[in-house]
């Protein structure tokens, strides 16, 4: 299963993911932060420097940040609230450094990280998967949760469903993905790999559903939870598979310009603090998402490594 593959390589990485260890190290986990060196890191977020960018979000009063409308990762409704799972992260994490108001912009995964780089907004407020090319770009913050890809089809057009991300690009000639998003990278290597899938790129989760629906595409690709809740809300109208055995599950977190330290160090002393207490793990739980062993002790460091 993926799931032992991940648990494997984390576990060379320092992680140990044995359920035992992790109900038992939600607090180690903390600990063995601090001895790594994250005292400097809760100094910072009492002490944060003049003229820095978390003190003029505090001035202003106001934090901006960007999301993608796609429950329960992130929602925004009519009046401007945001929620979601990873809004309402960085919703009780900027209340804390001692900025009350969360102003969202709703964006696509394609324009996430080029926003944030021409300061369209300060945060990325959405649940990104950790790559290690975006690791590149930004600074992710520590994962708030683990997770692998989703697969949606509709039965009567693949009757015989696909058992591996391998033989999606070996028997499926047209597949469906959000532009700019960690899948399709994933679907373009399989589809190339098979030498037969298509893969046809859509602005969003509910064009990709109805390219699903509509027999444009054969299956599609997006996260688990969206995919489960559209099941649920259209009736049962096609089919999720999770997880894939070669799928590798990753880090989803929120996301910082690599200048902006004084934010970064600050939001990370709130975040892991909120890991060690168990506060995060009941957070994520309320929003539906499986906590797996580990997801609280992984650092951004190692998730950016899992290739």
């Amino acid at each position: 299963m993926a799931a032992n593959r991940n648990r494997k390589g984390l576990k060379d990485m320092g992680v140990d993911l044995s359920k035992r260890s992790y109900l038992g190290r939600a607090v180690l986990g903390g600990i063995v932060a601090i001895i790594c060196g994250v005292t400097s890191v809760a100094a910072s977020a009492q002490s944060v420097p003049q003229g820095g960018v978390l003190d003029k979000l505090r001035k202003a009063g106001v934090v901006k940040i960007a999301l993608v409308n796609a429950p329960p990762y992130g929602t925004m409704s009519p009046d401007g609230t945001v929620g979601g799972l990873g809004p309402t992260v960085v919703k009780t994490i900027m209340a804390r450094l001692g900025v009350p108001k969360v102003e969202g912009v709703i964006s696509t995964y394609g324009e996430l990280i080029p926003g944030l780089m021409a300061g369209r907004w300060d945060i990325i407020g959405a649940t990104m998967t950790i790559t290690p090319a975006r690791c590149q770009q930004v600074t992710f913050s520590d994962p708030e949760f683990i997770e692998g890809l989703g697969f949606a089809y509709v039965p009567a057009d693949v009757p015989s469903p696909p058992k591996s991300i391998k033989e999606i690009g070996e028997k499926l000639d047209q597949i469906g993905v959000k532009s700019g998003s960690n899948e399709l990278a994933v679907m373009q290597a399989s589809a190339a790999a098979g030498r037969k899938g298509t893969v046809s790129q859509f602005p969003d989760n509910a064009a990709m559903l109805e390219g699903l629906q509509s027999k444009r595409v054969q299956l599609v690709v997006g996260g688990v939870m969206v995919l489960r809740a559209e099941r649920d809300r259209r009736n049962n109208g096609f089919e999720v598979i999770y997880p894939m055995p070669d799928d590798i599950l990753r880090g989803q977190s929120g996301a910082f310009r690599p200048g902006d330290k004084d934010l970064i160090d600050a939001y990370q002393a709130e975040l892991r603090k909120m890991k060690a207490s168990g506060e995060l793990a009941k957070m994520v739980t309320s929003f539906g998402f499986d906590v797996l062993p580990g997801a609280m002790e992984m650092t951004n460091e190692q998730a950016c490594k899992i290739q």
